[in-house]
């Protein structure tokens, strides 16, 4: 795994003071209970979604493709990142980085490298 982040999400009292970083080949959350890895290849899906509270106002119940999710920070109360996962106990995460498009944008142009050196190994 690569040292260096590509990015680093500002720990904000939004984020409740915990940040946030993509790597080459992993998103890591440093959170009030410890460091949670979530490996690229777990990485199904990421997204932007509005504040929870917002979409229930309007009568929007987020139920479509609900899943129980791990809300690490106020991503009920902001704008935040929905990422989904293909493999563990927890298989989405809510959380909400400084600049929750920035956040996606890099980590969508991160995994897209990932992906094409993965699909460009050859097959041992």
């Amino acid at each position: 795994m690569s040292d260096e982040p590509i990015y680093t999400s500002k720990s904000t009292v939004k984020s409740l003071w915990q940040e946030y970083r993509i790597y080459e080949d992993r998103v890591e959350f440093d959170t009030l209970f410890g460091c949670m890895t979530v490996p690229f290849e777990y990485i199904e899906t990421v997204e932007v979604s509005e504040s929870e509270v917002r979409g229930l106002l309007r009568g929007d119940l987020h139920l479509t493709n609900f899943r129980p999710a791990l809300k690490i920070d106020w991503a009920n109360f902001l704008e935040h990142v929905v990422l989904d996962k293909h493999q563990g106990r927890l298989r989405r995460v809510l959380f909400t980085p400084d600049d929750p498009r920035l956040f996606k944008r890099t980590l969508d142009d991160a995994l897209a490298r990932y992906r094409d050196k993965q699909e460009s190994k050859p097959d041992s």
